[in-house]
């Protein structure tokens, strides 16, 4: 028999404490147990993060949908997701916060799962949009010699130690969950 998980808020030590949606996507996505996977753009996992806990129960588990959709985003686009955030939300935020400040404020000023849903969508939708990327774009990056932001292997993303294409196995939490 399968068991459907049960999505919770806030951070969790273990798998058997429960998890949020970003813990449950690192363990789908073959990663250390963390709620900071480095399969998603770190403005998007803080969308997810604040999404997950801003949910009503009902609402989260309508979510569980995103703990696939959201692996391999890492590399969307920092700028436009947090533009985005603000402006759905229609705040002003202090130009000195730190971003992850600003999108969860942005996610706080959201009510209703629907409202919240669909702004976790439409930044997935961004991420993709700009992983699939212009043709433009996709010939500039060839003409560079390959992959936009390329380092050495077993260093890209900041994973691992050089000539170590190992990721780190060190669990993380996040402090921006809402308590």
């Amino acid at each position: 028999m399968s068991r459907v998980p049960k999505l919770a808020k806030g951070w969790h030590h273990t798998p058997a404490e429960g998890c949020c949606l970003m813990e449950l996507t690192s363990v789908l996505a073959g990663e250390v147990w963390s709620d900071r996977p480095a399969c998603v753009h770190p403005v998007l996992a803080c969308v997810a993060r604040c999404v997950n806990d801003q949910s009503t129960e009902e609402g989260r588990r309508r979510l569980l949908p995103f703990a696939t959709t959201v692996i391999g985003t890492e590399q969307g686009p920092t700028q436009r997701l947090v533009a985005h955030c603000v402006q759905r939300a229609g705040i002003v935020a202090p130009r000195w916060w730190p971003r992850d400040w600003v999108v969860t404020r942005a996610v706080r000023a959201m009510r209703g799962d629907e409202m919240l849903r669909r702004l976790l969508d439409e930044c997935v939708a961004i991420c993709k949009e700009a992983s699939r990327g212009t043709s433009d774009e996709q010939a500039a990056r060839g003409a560079a010699g390959g992959r936009r932001g390329h380092r050495a292997a077993g260093h890209a993303g900041g994973r691992g130690t050089a000539g170590d294409p190992r990721p780190r196995q060190v669990a993380r939490r996040d402090h921006a969950h809402a308590g």
